[in-house]
């Protein structure tokens, strides 16, 4: 049974994982949770924090631990910055299994403290401080915590151009912290999303920081791209984990009948659909464009039974740094329940994740339409 209990200088609390894994050597914290919190215990010495602010806390063990802290002090608030709809799922979940209020809007102006994950990109990390940048004030507090495999010295580049002067920890148990101060004459730029082509009909891609395969297409998509069903009428399609929406667009291109639904746990990624969806179409009245929707959402969670005839996927197979199946399964399973008696899920993958398996066992009804050296695409049916 994988390890729930967290213990800290703030309290001992018990965090699970979100979505469930069935990994059990996987836990909700790492060693750079562990580290932030127990500087926060050391600065709060010094007195107390009103406003905190945690940034991607994945499961939640940030927020629980501060949140637990001030719960005495009725003006204690805690807010939460993310691009992960799927942590926010989390740490309400570990909030409640915990005992602990809900968190506070996401307001995140003039704080005490800020604690911030380092992510997996850097084009994310300069993203969020950018946007982080304009609610902080020069007695701020701003730590950043994280694996010594993600601080480089570009991260600290990043923090000293964008935040103002920082340092960084000795490294313990694999982990280190940056601190770093707010320096009000600084200007940095905001960075911009990149743009570069789908390679039909002069539609350009827009990707936001963070978002998968942030210059090119991949070769993945490119090949579900390739072999993707054409569609007739006027049916339901999802592109599930959209990213930046090549896979719905491309099938909105072919049939502008279609009713498109964009849906991706990233909000930078539903932004970043749109954004493409809306340029690929700009030149077509209301009447004449497609049908879209654009969704934040824990894969198909909220959808309904028997609504949809074509879900088109590129599945992740990490969550963080951790490779793990569980969000595709989930994925799988739930096309299943959404697709209506005859529906088609298109899925495209390296080889070594046995796609056809998986689908082979969630449908009994699957096939493989295409691979090459890297990649292989299957279809199964409801």
């Amino acid at each position: 049974m994988a390890e729930t209990q967290f213990s800290v200088p703030q309290g001992d609390f018990d965090l699970i994982r979100y979505p469930p894994t069935r990994d059990q050597n996987l836990r909700a914290w790492d060693a750079a949770d562990e580290l932030l919190l127990a500087h926060v215990a050391d600065v709060m010495t010094e007195g107390p924090f009103r406003s905190v602010v945690t940034v991607n806390d994945g499961f939640g063990a940030l927020s629980v631990a501060v949140r637990a802290a001030g719960k005495a002090d009725p003006q204690n608030k805690v807010s939460f910055v993310s691009d992960s709809h799927v942590a926010s799922i989390a740490i309400r979940q570990n909030l409640d299994r915990n005992g602990l209020a809900p968190l506070d809007a996401d307001d995140v102006c003039d704080p005490d403290l800020v604690l911030i994950k380092i992510p997996k990109t850097l084009g994310l990390l300069e993203f969020q401080l950018s946007e982080l940048r304009a609610s902080l004030r020069p007695t701020t507090v701003v730590v950043a915590g994280g694996m010594t495999r993600d601080i480089h010295a570009s991260t600290i580049d990043l923090f000293e151009r964008i935040i103002g002067p920082s340092r960084t920890s000795h490294a313990k148990k694999k982990a280190r912290l940056i601190f770093s101060e707010l320096d009000p004459e600084l200007s940095p730029v905001a960075p911009q999303p990149t743009v570069f082509p789908l390679g039909l009909q002069d539609v350009q891609l827009v990707n936001y920081p963070g978002i998968f395969s942030a210059k090119r297409l991949d070769n993945g998509t490119r090949l579900l791209l390739e072999n993707l069903p054409l569609t007739s009428g006027s049916p339901d399609v999802i592109d599930l984990g959209c990213g930046n929406g090549a896979l719905g667009v491309a099938i909105a291109l072919a049939n502008p009948n279609a009713h498109v639904t964009f849906v991706d746990e990233s909000h930078l990624a539903a932004r970043s659909a749109e954004e493409t969806f809306n340029g690929a179409f700009s030149a077509l009245d209301g009447a004449g464009a497609p049908r879209a929707k654009f969704r934040v959402g824990d894969c198909l969670d909220g959808l309904h039974g028997d609504s949809a005839d074509l879900i088109v996927c590129n599945p992740p197979f990490h969550q963080g740094r951790v490779q793990i199946d569980d969000v595709a399964w989930k994925m799988f399973t739930g096309a299943k329940r959404v697709l209506r008696p005859g529906g088609e899920l298109f899925v495209v993958g390296n080889r070594h994740l046995e796609y056809f398996d998986k689908l082979q066992r969630a449908f009994g009804n699957s096939q493989i339409m295409a691979s090459n050296s890297g990649f292989v695409v299957v279809r199964a049916v409801a």
